[in-house]
């Protein structure tokens, strides 16, 4: 005989009770069933088109397609004046017709049905002044009633843009967002600005500048290349961004500090000229923190082989400061020749001379 132990007699009797119970459910209890009601049937989506509207771009052979473009900005992130770039988040959407995906070509409405951009035809586009990013979108295409094609992106990375500095600190740029076409059917396309899905948001997270969005400009560009092919006019489409930079920042953290460098030298004039060692001190301290800070703002200045507003003013401004340094020379010289009063009498009206030349300099150089 082999000892049978109580409490696995109990465990075991409970996992049969527990089996008999779950087998009357099942077998006695009905579940819920979800059918389809009677008279209904559920219809198959058919988005089948013609290989036609496939492969071959629609309207006539050399006929242009109109292309709608729409562009809207989320966001402007970052201008970066040494490498003229700036960041921004953009939804760009393109719409045109093909008559041939309209439901009465077709026979059938497609308008529930969404398409890998390659199993219809579209416009070989691309952004030309994209220089790194990622589009968030997929890469599908719809169709409404109508034949009207619609496809959307949102892009966010960085584009290149030529940025005029010549008035800079003070400067009004232009951020440019280039479409063009390209392939076979690039001569035949042309661009139109929609503007139903054109616009921007009220406020950028961009720090130091006030962006606004101007018009879309669609023009076209003849492209020659350097073979025997004939030059081709391809459409291009502009949208354009003004770019104000923020004064303020500049006259107070940049020019403001510099302003005071300069007048430092000017302090020269109230020394007497019979003291050259605080003379001398002075305008070569005045030099030496001119050149420092120079280099040390010369990290965030655009790098242009051009002068800027703000580079002809260090220039002069540096010109002046020399200039202070060479009158104390020179009235310190006179002074030891016996010539004290005339030393005096140069150094008062360089008092004056000096404002009156750093106030043109102001005035021409920031200014006008």
């Amino acid at each position: 005989m082999i000892p049978v132990n109580g409490k696995l007699i109990n465990y075991l009797s409970a996992r049969l009770l527990i089996g008999i119970l779950a087998l009357f459910l099942y077998v006695f209890i009905p579940f819920p069933v979800f059918a389809q009601p009677a008279g209904e049937t559920i219809e198959a989506l058919d988005c089948s088109i013609p290989n036609v509207a496939k492969f071959d771009r629609p309207g006539p052979k050399g006929s242009k397609l109109p292309v709608k473009v729409g562009f809207f900005v989320i966001d402007i992130k970052e201008i970066d004046d040494v490498e003229q770039t700036y960041r921004a988040d953009i939804i760009f959407n393109l719409t045109w017709n093909d008559p041939r995906l309209s439901e009465d070509a077709l026979g059938k409405s497609i308008e529930k049905c969404v398409f890998d951009v390659d199993d219809v035809w579209s416009p070989h586009i691309v952004d030309v002044n994209r220089n790194e990013g990622e589009q968030l979108l997929d890469k599908v295409a719809r169709v409404d009633a109508q034949g009207n094609v619609n496809m959307k992106q949102r892009y966010v990375g960085e584009l290149t843009s030529d940025l005029d500095f010549s008035d800079f600190p003070f400067d009004i740029q232009e951020l440019h967002f280039i479409m063009s076409t390209y392939g076979p059917d690039a001569a035949d396309i042309v661009f139109e600005v929609d503007n139903d899905y054109t616009g921007s948001r009220d406020h950028f997270s961009i720090e130091g500048w006030d962006v606004n969005l101007l018009d879309g400009v669609s023009t076209s560009e003849r492209i020659k290349t350097r073979g025997s092919l004939p030059a081709r006019n391809f459409a291009r489409i502009d949208f354009i961004l003004s770019a104000e930079r923020d004064k303020p920042y500049y006259i107070w953290k940049v020019i403001t500090p510099l302003c005071l460098i300069v007048l430092m030298a000017w302090a020269v004039f109230w020394i007497d000229p019979k003291h050259l060692g605080p003379q001398i001190g002075l305008s070569t301290a005045t030099v030496f923190t001119l050149i420092a800070y120079r280099f040390s703002i010369g990290f965030t200045l655009p790098k242009v082989s051009y002068f800027t507003r703000f580079d002809a003013f260090v220039f002069f401004s540096t010109l002046l400061v020399f200039m202070a340094l060479g009158t104390a020379i020179a009235t310190s010289k006179i002074s030891s020749d016996g010539k004290n009063n005339l030393a005096k009498k140069i150094e008062k009206y360089m008092r004056v001379a000096y404002l009156i030349a750093f106030a043109c300099i102001i005035v021409f150089t920031l200014l006008l």
